[in-house]
């Protein structure tokens, strides 16, 4: 059973002092940044399922986690694919202490970002998540302004060796179908979270900012968590 998080940490990624991020406003087609970093702040604890429900994937899951880590993710976000790569790097030097989970977060002005949500879960049906996410993200120019994602999702799906009919067949399930829509509607139902859209991080204990987007800053809230 995974162990519930007592308190919650929210972390946008940061360039210079402000949030970078893919914001949430269908009006606002270029990255948001705010001018300073709040403080940190006590987040409700019956926000905790809502966060990190007991099904969520998880890309690292140790038997006895000294801390979670939540990664709210949109694949059509090009800091998400900025934020993949330093979540590889935590997964490697914290992956026997941390349990990383990743939930979806499509923003709805993103044309691609549900279609893709349900790619990555159609592989990880598969056991794939990580796999195939690397390459959504890689090839983010490709498919982020076509009409129709399904037959080039599935040439990568072959590429990384997956049953291609059992890809199909997740992809256009209602089970990842909602699963995708439950991950956008916790996103969106949690705004006392005040996530800063995409990407967003959720660690133990308290609600903050990083100060950089270098992975230094997540290497040392998690060095924080570890030793408290």
């Amino acid at each position: 059973m995974r162990r519930v998080l007592p308190s919650l940490l929210i972390a946008g990624l940061l360039v210079s002092g402000g949030v970078v991020s893919c914001g949430t406003s269908s009006d606002s087609p270029a990255p948001e940044t705010s001018a300073s970093v709040p403080a940190a702040t006590a987040v409700p604890t019956d926000r905790v399922d809502q966060v990190a429900p007991a099904d969520a994937r998880a890309i690292t899951d140790p038997a006895d986690p000294q801390a979670t880590l939540v990664l709210f993710t949109d694949y059509q976000c090009p800091y998400c694919a900025m934020m993949d790569t330093l979540i590889q790097q935590a997964k490697n030097d914290y992956g026997d202490q941390v349990r990383i989970l990743v939930r979806n977060y499509p923003l709805p002005k993103h044309q691609n970002a549900e279609t893709s949500a349900r790619a990555v879960e159609a592989a990880a049906e598969q056991g794939a998540l990580e796999e195939m996410a690397a390459v959504v993200f890689e090839h983010q120019q490709d498919w982020k302004n076509q009409e129709d994602v399904e037959d080039l999702f599935v040439s990568y799906a072959g590429d990384l060796g997956l049953d291609t009919e059992q890809f199909r067949a997740d992809y256009n399930s209602d089970a990842l179908k909602e699963r995708v829509a439950r991950d956008l509607q916790d996103s969106q139902d949690s705004q006392d979270l005040e996530l800063p859209g995409t990407p967003s991080l959720v660690l133990d204990n308290e609600v903050l900012m990083l100060d950089s987007m270098d992975y230094s800053a997540i290497q040392e809230q998690l060095d924080a968590a570890l030793n408290n």
